[in-house]
Parts: C-alpha cells; structure tokens; sequence
C-alpha cells in the first residue's frame, strides 16, 4: 500500500490546539480523507492535541423482514471499521499505535457533538467528490458539518499533503469573513500569498448619499484596505486586495482555480435551523464545487467568542429620550448604503446573520417600546426586511475615523443586534 510523504513546513503562526482544546479529525477510513489526517497532523503539531473519530453507521432495520441490526452486527462495523482506519494511519502517519474513537450513529451530527463538548479549536474532514446521489441520500458530510458546526471546519481537497501556499479569502465585509482570514493566516505556510477577495454584484450601481457620490467599487476597495489594516499579516506573507464582479460563488471559484491556490476560506451563518439548513449558497456551492480545501468559520464561532473588530474610533451612544430623533437621523444619514444584520439573543437561543441588504429606514415605536429597521432594495418587487427589536437598553452609533458611521449597535436584554455596513 502507498505511503504518503509529508514534506512541508509547518504553519507560520498555528491554531494553538491542545488537549483542552484538540483538532478533530474526521475519518471515514477511505483515501478521499487521507489528506485530512495528513493536514490535521500539520496543523495539531503535536499529537496530544488531536482526537481521531471515525464514526460508525449502524445497519438500518428491515421493516418488512422486522429484522433490526443487533449488536453483533454493529461490533463487526466496527471491527471493519478499525482495520480501515488502521491501515489509514499507517499510509498516513506512519504509525499504528494511535488512539481512535468508533462511535456509532450519523457522522456529522457525532462529529458536531463531540467538537461541541470538547472545546474543539476545529475540525477537520475530507472534502470529498459531491455527487447528485449524495444529495438525495444526505451524504454530503463535509457540507453537513459546514451546517451544523459551531466551530471553524476545514474540508480537506484529496491533493493538499502541506500548510497552504495560496490562500483565497471571501470577503463580504463581515465578522465572520474577517475571522475567517484571520484562521487562515494562522493556518499558512511562511511566506503564503494572501487574496483577500470581494466580488461586487452585478448590479451594483452608483450612489450618493449626503455628499458622499462614490462608486461602489471604490468604497469596496477602501473596506478591502480596512480589512487588511485589521488582519495583522507576518511580514513575510504577502497580501493582495482583489475586487471580482458577477455571482460570487463563480467568480471565487474561477479566481481560486486561475491562482491554483490551495484554500478559499469564508464565514457562514447563524445557527438557528433555517441559517444551517441554508447556510448560503455561496457557501453551499464553495464546498460542492471547490477543487481546492475549504475553510468555513460558521457565525457562532465569531458570537460565542471574543469579538475580532478593532474596536471604532467614535461610539455615540444615544440618550434614550432621543432614540426616536437619533435613528431617524442614522436612517437620513445612511439611507440606501449596504450592510449585514447581525443577531445574538442568548435569552431565546436566537443568532442570525444577514448580509447585503440596503438600509430603508431606523425607527423607535413609542408604544410598543422597539426598534425598527427596515432593510430592502429600491425596487418595489425586491426582497424587502423588517427587524423588530424589544427590550432596548441602549442604542449607539459606531463612526470611523472621518466621522462617517460604520454600525448602529441595539442592546436588548443580555443581547446584540448589530447592523454594519460593508461599504
């Protein structure tokens, strides 16, 4: 049986896992996810900082026959399943004394467990060859865990053995992409290219709002150049800033594949049921169709941590007999410009992220006690968004260092509402 040879150096600055807070590597046992071991191994740097968990299926019952799979049937699974995965470390690791985990039940949802109840810095699992037969039979594990994870997963390509050389980051301007670009740094080869990439919408279209007449594409490259400022980039890395334009996921996908570049890395959304059913087709298409790995930070690795924003020059907070007065002038002031909603209500186990929409309108409802904020686009028959906020606390505004606002923050309870523009 082949060996793999691994011949790389590792990661410049590194994830910092440990016991405490392991790498989880993902195995089904079979070649497609070599290259995870291999990559997770890197990455861990020391084996003590590595769980190995290969989850085993057990046997469906047959109704008709009312014949169930007893656990005779299951302890030759995972007998099967051992062998497999004790020839993979051996082509892999080169050893055959590693301690591995064979719990039974479906991948992703075992694999999320365990990351969860571990503290787990990441996981890592094979990406796979999607077909249309694993999407009738919901056998896209990679992309189930993109949807279920609550920590940074990174969908391993079958021909990645070394610390990524050539990184492509999807910039949409939020805090998940920006901590995003951050993990992949600390993933990266020494002396990596970094593309810090925003793909501009087709339709994106010239705008003035109070004096501020710009274009679209030069407000982008000023957030690209922000982005950049707050990455905090080895000086032995190269960054370059890259505006795409068309749909997004074509246009990454076809800029990762012109630079060979070993990753593309993005954020995800919220965890609530209908953020990770949909996660966003960007996302969705990126694993699916990426011939290079994929890194996805989902939002509840960015809600549940230490924010990664520098923090703003300029915090307004509103008095709250100016509420109604304070958002009416944020709405005048801002009025068309393009932003993400950000939602973390702990009290009802709520988070959300949406991204891209044009602010209509700010308002405080004197009877009912809460915020509006309408977000929509200029046509009449476009998508259109409301977002009521109860139990306000405080309102402020975030400006830069021109006096220009970058996010309205609504603090509700022991939560967070938060809208930031991406340009």
């Amino acid at each position: 049986m082949a060996t793999l040879s691994i011949i790389t150096t590792n990661p410049e600055l590194g994830v910092r896992a440990s016991r405490a807070a392991p790498i989880i590597i993902a195995s089904d046992g079979r070649p497609q996810s070599d290259a995870a071991l291999v990559v997770g191994r890197i990455f861990a740097e020391h084996p003590d900082a590595l769980r190995l968990v290969s989850v085993v299926k057990p046997v469906p019952g047959v109704v008709e026959a009312q014949i169930a799979a007893n656990e005779e049937m299951d302890r030759a699974r995972r007998v099967d399943a051992r062998r497999e995965l004790t020839n993979q470390i051996a082509r892999t690791w080169q050893a055959d004394d590693v301690a591995v985990e064979l719990p039974m039940g479906d991948p992703a949802t075992v694999i999320t467990r365990i990351a969860h109840r571990t503290g787990a810095t990441m996981i890592v699992a094979g990406l796979g060859r999607h077909r249309v037969m694993d999407r009738v039979f919901g056998d896209e594990t990679a992309l189930r865990l993109v949807r279920m994870a609550d920590v940074p997963v990174f969908c391993v390509a079958t021909e990645l053995d070394h610390a990524p050389r050539r990184i492509v980051v999807a910039a949409d301007f939020s805090e998940t992409s920006l901590r995003a670009a951050r993990l992949a740094i600390e993933l990266a080869s020494p002396c990596a290219t970094i593309y810090v990439a925003h793909v501009i919408p087709r339709d994106s279209i010239t705008y003035d709002v109070e004096g501020w007449g710009t274009s679209y594409k030069r407000d982008a490259g000023d957030a690209l150049q922000r982005v950049q400022d707050q990455l905090r980039v080895p000086k032995d890395m190269t960054v370059q800033r890259i505006l795409l334009q068309g749909d997004p996921a074509t246009e990454l996908l076809a800029f990762a594949a012109s630079v060979n570049a070993d990753l593309i890395a993005t954020g995800s959304h919220g965890r609530g049921f209908v953020a990770r059913m949909l996660v966003g087709s960007v996302t969705t298409r990126l694993v699916r169709c990426s011939t290079c790995s994929v890194l996805t930070v989902p939002h509840a690795a960015v809600m549940t941590r230490v924010r990664t924003t520098v923090e703003p020059p300029s915090v307004e907070t509103i008095p709250a007999d100016g509420w109604a007065h304070g958002l009416a002038e944020f709405a005048r002031r801002n009025l068309g410009r393009r932003g993400t909603l950000e939602i973390d209500d702990p009290d009802v186990d709520a988070q959300g992220q949406v991204f891209d929409y044009p602010l209509v309108g700010a308002d405080w409802d004197h009877r009912d006690g809460r915020v509006q904020l309408m977000l929509g686009g200029a046509s009449a028959n476009g998508p259109h968004l409301t977002h009521t906020v109860g139990g306000v606390t405080s309102i402020a505004v975030m400006r830069d260092d021109r006096g220009r606002d970058i996010a309205l923050r609504v603090a509700h309870g022991s939560g967070l509402t938060l809208f930031t523009f991406t340009i």
